[in-house]
């Protein structure tokens, strides 16, 4: 049973962890960014956040 659980657990991460790595996954969410107008930044303090079209900062 351990092994059934643990070999679940590790095929989950590896999916997980490839669609993460995916450059086309990231390529549609960079379109969908520059669709609706986002830019993104990064804080001295190592903090992101993105501002809309409008100025406004959205998370």
């Amino acid at each position: 049973m351990f092994k059934k659980i643990l070999l679940t657990i590790i095929l989950a991460m590896s999916v997980v962890g490839c669609e993460l790595l995916s450059p086309s996954y990231w390529d549609r969410v960079n379109q969908r960014d520059r669709e609706e107008g986002r830019r993104c930044f990064k804080r001295a303090n190592g903090e992101y956040y993105c501002k809309d079209r409008y100025g406004n900062i959205v998370y």
